[in-house]
C-alpha cells in the first residue's frame, strides 16, 4: 500500500500526520501542494475517496473564504463579458 500525504510542509495537520506515520514506522510519500500541486487523476482519486469536494474543503478556513470570494469575482467577470 502506498500512502501519500498531500499538504503543505508548514501546515500543523500535515506535520501531525507525518509524525504519526513516522512514530509507527510506516513509509509514506509527502506531496507538498505549495510546490508540486496535484494532478487531475490524483484529485479525482481523492475526491472519490472522501465523497466529494464538500468533504475535502474546510469551510471554516481563511483559504476557503478567499476561494469563495475569488469564485464570486470570476462569475461576475464572466457575466459582464
Amino acid at each position: 500500500m502506498n500512502i501519500q500525504i498531500f499538504g503543505k510542509n508548514k501546515c500543523f495537520d500535515t506535520k501531525k500526520a507525518q509524525r504519526w506515520f513516522k512514530e509507527r514506522g510506516i513509509k509514506f510519500q509527502m506531496i507538498d501542494l505549495a510546490q508540486k500541486g496535484m494532478s487531475k487523476g490524483e484529485l479525482d482519486s481523492v475526491l472519490k475517496a472522501v465523497g466529494g469536494l464538500d468533504n475535502l474543503l474546510d469551510q471554516k478556513s481563511k483559504s476557503y473564504a478567499s476561494l469563495a470570494y475569488l469564485a464570486c469575482i470570476c462569475c461576475l467577470i464572466n457575466y459582464v463579458r
